[in-house]
């Protein structure tokens, strides 16, 4: 059943991506040429650079259908988790291509603007093609807000900003005419460069919002969230930690999780508990999930002394969290286990823990495994 819904929100998915990306590149294909053409016949850079934008725009739109067509691939040998990142890296083919048209156009007008190419020809057609442009934008910021509501898809919600932002810069296009037009000063080298400058931050954003999924991106507060609710919520689950979540796109997303029970708890009983939550996890979050079963004392001296531990490594390391302890008597000697989580950024070492360690119980030989989150 979870199969089938994957399916399903998979195709509607798909459906709504290849119809905002053919109309993005058909809008964009029109705008391109309009441009293009009151910008050359006007000596216009700033409206030129604008048309060279709803190329990149429409480059981008091509890679987007292109891209939702890989993505929707079915698993198969060589890829067991499916084709979803296909999306990300269209948004990063995207972001390459606008990168080189705004470093191309910022040159042009930076020429405009130290050598001089001649003042621009303004007439009502420009002013005309780039007001009709600016309602395009507005209408294709929509279509494609309207797709990322829908599907939370990167490329869309890439395409959407992109869209709101080219209807900034070809309101400086407009602006460049006006002054020209009214005042007589040559101001389009400078909103040609402002233009190209856009398109380039733009294009680095777009690199660095597709390539952090491609390295594997931290997974959402809320998402974590969501899951250690759900685990929680069972009888019998006394704990979860070292919760890993990752994804091969937002409808391939899977997680291991280690769950806290009872060691009084059957193997039978606490391999039936973690069946069930997984299979109500993927039901319900839509998250393959597999359970790993942790013994947790609950007995009042092995609680205790965790408690005390905890508190006091605490205190000493900032943001250290104690998890999976146990105790057990080898050799006539007490043996502490235990994970410590450290934050990433955390400069705390083993030795430095085991140390400290001593001080708090030199009687209790401690064995330190150090998480990073």
């Amino acid at each position: 059943m979870a199969e089938e819904k994957e399916r399903i929100k998979d195709g509607k998915k798909y459906a709504i991506g290849m119809r905002s990306g053919i109309f993005g590149l058909l809008v964009n294909a029109v705008l391109f040429a309009a441009k293009f053409t009151v910008g050359i016949l006007s000596g216009s850079i700033s409206a030129t650079a604008d048309a060279f934008n709803n190329l990149s725009d429409g480059a981008s739109s091509a890679i987007t259908v292109a891209g939702y067509r890989l993505s929707a691939r079915p698993a198969d040998r060589e890829h067991p988790y499916g084709h979803a990142r296909f999306e990300y890296v269209a948004a990063l083919i995207v972001a390459v291509f606008m990168f080189v048209i705004g470093a191309l156009f910022l040159k042009e007008s930076l020429v405009e603007i130290f050598a001089g190419k001649g003042t621009p020809d303004v007439g009502v057609y420009l002013y005309i093609v780039l007001g009709l442009s600016v309602a395009a934008k507005g209408a294709q910021a929509a279509v494609y807000g309207a797709a990322y509501k829908k599907t939370k898809s990167l490329p869309m919600r890439a395409a959407m900003q992109d869209s709101l932002g080219d209807m900034l810069a070809t309101t400086g296009a407009i602006l460049s005419a006006v002054i020209w037009d009214v005042a007589k000063v040559d101001a389009d080298g400078y909103f040609g460069a402002a233009i190209s400058a856009f398109i380039l931050f733009t294009a680095i954003r777009l690199m660095r919002e597709g390539i952090s999924p491609l390295l594997g991106s931290a997974p959402s507060a809320e998402s974590v969230n969501a899951l250690k609710g759900k685990i929680l919520s069972y009888d019998g689950v006394l704990g979860v930690h070292d919760l890993v979540l990752h994804s091969y796109g937002d409808s391939r997303v899977y997680a291991v999780a280690h769950i806290e029970v009872s060691p009084t708890e059957t193997l039978l009983s606490a391999h039936e508990l973690a069946d069930r939550i997984e299979r109500d996890v993927l039901g319900s979050l839509g998250v393959s999930l597999v359970a790993h079963i942790d013994p947790r004392s609950e007995e009042k001296g092995d609680a205790a002394h965790r408690e005390m531990l905890s508190a006091f490594l605490a205190a000493r390391f900032a943001g250290l969290t104690v998890h999976d302890f146990r105790i057990t008597e080898e050799d006539g000697d007490r043996h502490a286990y235990f994970d410590a989580e450290i934050p990433y950024e955390s400069t705390v070492t083993e030795d430095g823990i085991l140390s400290a360690l001593r001080e708090f119980d030199p009687n209790c030989e401690y064995v330190v495994k150090i998480d990073r989150r």
